[in-house]
């Protein structure tokens, strides 16, 4: 089974959170995986035992970032994720379930910061296509609960406690931008979250103040501030050692966060 590594680093933040929770699907034994494919489509489904976990699979010109598929194709979880508030992921849960339409039964959920699932869900079912939807703060719980409710031990327990040591903190951290986040353009938000992370895994829980007008989250949270993500009158921008760099879009970010990242990497005092 073509397994993820778990303790390997993914450099996109989305990537990260989605490696976690494929890692356990993947990892742990059948009580563990059954368990939570049950927690997801709140039924049990026959060979989740035997079935193989690929994560970032290839689909036409998109990518399942986690599909779960039974052996002799009688059915087909994809999973499609994003880690911002009042996004739309709609049009990537309709290419997934159309890349596996060879499958007997195709199912696709969506996982996001969301607490209840957006309006884009209603018009996936309405095409026809069965579907769920999931939260990243119910996923963290199912992963806090789980150890002791299924009695893990060995690999489990393992492949358990390290996706709660990734998912505590970093769930926390993002119900944070719960009401920020949603002020910038729809095409922004998924680019702000993976800006706000990205500074976040070098220099954790920023002080974040609020506004009437927005927020500004300060890096590092104690001392002398070295970088500020500024979320002001629906646009944000990271202002880094004298840089002043536009989020506008998920290309905007694409296209700066690896200089911005190694620049943050210099001045920012390290992880403790």
């Amino acid at each position: 089974m073509p397994a993820p590594r778990i303790f390997a680093s993914q450099s996109e933040p989305r990537a990260q959170w989605t490696h976690v929770l494929a890692s356990v699907l993947a990892l742990c034994g059948p009580a563990h995986r059954q368990a939570l494919m049950r927690e997801f489509l709140d039924e049990d489904i026959e060979g989740v035992d035997t079935a193989i976990v690929r994560e970032f699979a290839p689909a036409g010109d998109d990518v399942i970032d986690i599909v779960v598929q039974e052996r002799d194709k009688a059915w087909a979880f994809a999973v499609q994720t994003s880690l911002t508030f009042q996004g739309d992921i709609g049009d990537r849960l309709k290419a997934a379930a159309d890349h596996l339409s060879d499958y007997g039964r195709v199912i696709v959920m969506g996982i996001t910061a969301d607490r209840k699932p957006g309006p884009y869900m209603d018009a996936v079912s309405s095409a026809g296509i069965e579907s769920r939807y999931c939260s990243w703060l119910r996923v963290r719980d199912w992963v806090q609960e789980r150890p002791e409710r299924g009695s893990a031990e060995g690999t489990d327990l393992l492949v358990l406690q390290q996706a709660e040591y990734f998912l505590t903190p970093n769930v926390a951290e993002l119900y944070r931008l719960e009401d920020i986040v949603p002020t910038v353009p729809e095409q922004a938000r998924e680019a702000v979250t993976a800006a706000f992370f990205g500074l976040n895994d070098l220099s954790p829980a920023p002080r974040i103040d609020q506004a009437p007008d927005g927020a500004t989250a300060n890096f590092p949270r104690t001392g002398d501030t070295k970088a500020e993500l500024i979320i002001r009158g629906g646009s944000a921008r990271l202002a880094l050692d004298g840089q002043d760099i536009a989020i506008g879009s998920d290309a905007d970010w694409e296209a700066a966060a690896s200089g911005a990242l190694a620049t943050a990497r210099r001045i920012l005092p390290r992880k403790r």
